[in-house]
């Protein structure tokens, strides 16, 4: 086999061994990438996850219209010139959607469409495009990959370099951004690798849209529908968190009724939440659009004092690589702040 990953045992959060990725020497190809996603070779808890989950950043420093990089839309455009960049060097049978036979398997396999098939239908890709303003005229591309995906860090890097360069087009703006300034790729340190903190308040703020279920134009007004945004997003973190995992090598064995039970007992406030519309362009032409709704700002969670600690690592995962649906598109990317409240007596 192209890859090995030590055993993992199904331990308690605060009991057993971390689980690490141990990579393949050479970059597998699309059939093997897909026998190994779809069958796991170890088992892991949240820890074992946090413990194992790798991360670096491809950040590109752009000349371009700062204030359209905060557009929601924009990371999809950017996506989109990669993904065309990437056709361009791929197999013919990803061409067709079908396992790459290349050895490593093509890029277009890896972050686009790899996942098609039916073993692995709805597995999220193991990349995601982050977007910045630095100012006036300048911007921040940056392309988060993780576990099995950063075997293709060169590949991906040279697409997004060339696709960058040769222009990002948005909402009728003729190359937003226009050329790349610095590029580099860094390791990212997370506070994964740290303890669970102690905390029982989460304040939760997206800075892109959250795209739930409920993010329809049915179910965007009353406040009850507000609360099941809520729970869409906390039923989320743990389905990111089993993506993950996949791409570590791993399956995520957790006490599913144990987490059921703590998100049932969270108290949200979600009066400062805002609804977001706009519309994707499915082409560099921006002759067709798709609309697309979510929610920005802040969501409060109240944890309680005797709060799982499996619920503050789900937290811990999705701020770093981001939860919800249409995650391609830059969505469902937040900033957590985990705080413990004092006693009243004191």
């Amino acid at each position: 086999m192209p890859f090995d990953a030590p055993h993992a045992h199904h331990q308690s959060l605060h009991e057993g061994p971390v689980t690490h990725l141990t990579p393949p020497a050479i970059a597998p190809s699309g059939v093997e990438l897909t026998h190994l996603l779809a069958h796991p070779q170890g088992q892991c808890d949240l820890e074992g996850l946090a413990a194992a989950i790798s991360m670096q950043d491809l950040a590109f420093e752009c000349e371009g219209d700062g204030q359209l990089a905060q557009h929601p839309a924009f990371p999809a455009a950017v996506r989109q010139v990669i993904g065309s960049e990437l056709m361009s060097t791929a197999s013919r049978e990803a061409l067709a959607g079908l396992p790459c036979p290349w050895g490593p398997a093509c890029g277009l396999h890896v972050f686009f469409n790899g996942q098609s098939n039916k073993q692995m239908a709805g597995l999220a890709c193991p990349w995601l495009v982050r977007t910045d303003s630095t100012g006036a005229n300048s911007m921040r591309v940056t392309l988060r990959l993780f576990g099995l995906g950063q075997l293709w860090c060169n590949s991906l890097g040279e697409a997004a370099h060339r696709a960058l360069e040769r222009g990002i087009n948005l909402a009728g703006v003729k190359s937003a951004c226009q050329g790349v300034l610095i590029r580099s790729v860094d390791r990212l340190w997370s506070p994964l690798q740290d303890p669970v903190p102690t905390a029982n308040r989460a304040l939760v703020h997206f800075t892109t849209p959250f795209h739930g279920a409920a993010s329809t134009e049915e179910l965007m007004d009353s406040p009850s529908d507000q609360a099941t945004v809520g729970s869409q997003f906390l039923s989320s973190l743990l389905s990111r968190a089993e993506d993950i995992a996949r791409w570590h090598g791993l399956s995520l064995a957790v006490d599913r009724q144990t987490l059921d039970d703590a998100f049932a007992s969270v108290q949200m406030t979600m009066d400062a939440l805002d609804v977001s519309e706009w519309n994707r362009a499915i082409s560099q032409s921006g002759t067709a659009r798709i609309p697309m709704r979510g929610h920005t700002g802040l969501l409060q969670l109240q944890l309680g004092p005797a709060q799982d600690p499996a619920l503050l690592r789900l937290l811990q995962i999705g701020s770093q690589l981001h939860c919800g649906q249409d995650l391609a598109f830059g969505l469902g990317r937040y900033e957590l702040f985990l705080t413990a409240d004092q006693d009243s007596s004191c």
